[in-house]
């Protein structure tokens, strides 16, 4: 039966124009960082999440919901038109999310704003979300102890090589010798103990190398080479051992010369059983005696 209901071929186009061209029906999608988003303390760090899939030339604020969080824990919510920075100086920008720019921009990083952030993007019934790690780092201020390397010859003596108030715990250190200027050993002699948490929640460790010296390491050349996260090249800590003779030593040496003298005084080829013994006065009168060489 013709109910006399019809759609012509304009309307039906209208129709289905309408349709496709309606809000919250494109597929949002969300790009974050796929690296880790690294910064030092107390420096300023941009998160990354871009808003993509939306074929207007701008996004509608007041369809859009942007959520970051930190673990389980809100760090920036925006709904609609409206700011909550939970974690203080964090900002949004209007003119940055029309476009798609959602990424986050917190000034002055700490440790604990490292970890794992979630950028949560719902516009209309359509929901997004991408996951990053943000690394914060701090750079360890190194000395070794002492700072003038003397030790005895025959004795046992140290040097620590010192790493304050870095992030994260992880470090390594290496110690080594320079044979020349491109060739070195590496030391093994060597005890790191365990890293001490500070208050601020750095950590600081100390590396210990011991050295026997022979005198012949009488100004070697040292190294304490630190590997960490927060330095982009190693950090390098140079020493030069100096050695000192030991009493020991010293009477030893003495008495090998004392030896070399009276070895030299019984080969002397005096023939002592042929020798002829002459004497003569000096000007005080006072008898020499003189062993002449036959």
């Amino acid at each position: 039966m013709d109910l006399g209901i019809g759609l012509n071929p304009p309307v039906l186009f209208c129709f289905l124009l309408v349709s496709v061209s309606l809000p919250g029906t494109d597929p949002v999608e969300v790009k974050v960082s796929d690296s880790p988003v690294k910064v030092l303390r107390d420096q300023d760090v941009f998160i990354p999440c871009t808003i993509t899939g939306y074929s207007s030339a701008e996004l509608d604020l007041q369809r859009l919901s942007v959520h970051w969080t930190l673990g389980s824990g809100p760090v920036y919510m925006y709904d609609r038109g409206s700011h909550n920075p939970i974690r203080p100086g964090s900002e949004l920008s209007d003119r940055e999310l029309k476009i798609g720019n959602a990424g986050l921009y917190i000034p002055q990083a700490q440790i604990r704003d490292g970890g794992e952030y979630s950028c949560t993007v719902t516009s209309g019934a359509d929901k997004a979300e991408g996951r990053s790690t943000v690394e914060v780092s701090v750079k360890p201020s190194a000395s070794l102890v002492p700072l003038n390397v003397l030790i005895e010859e025959g004795t046992e003596g140290a040097v620590m090589c010192r790493a304050s108030n870095y992030y994260p715990k992880t470090i390594r250190f290496l110690w080594i010798k320079h044979l020349s200027d491109t060739a070195h050993v590496v030391l093994h002699q060597v005890s790191t103990n365990e890293p001490l948490e500070n208050g601020d929640g750095t950590f600081t460790v100390t590396s210990q190398l011991l050295l026997n010296p022979f005198i012949e390491d009488d100004g070697g050349k040292y190294s304490c080479v630190i590997s960490h996260r927060s330095l982009g090249n190693v950090l390098v800590l140079h020493f030069i051992l100096y050695v000192n003779v030991s009493k020991t030593s010293l009477m030893v040496i003495g008495a090998l010369i004392g030896l070399n003298a009276a070895l030299i005084l019984l080969i002397c080829p005096c023939d002592c059983m042929r020798r002829k013994l002459y004497y003569k006065r000096d000007q005080r009168k006072k008898m020499c005696w003189v062993c002449t060489v036959t």
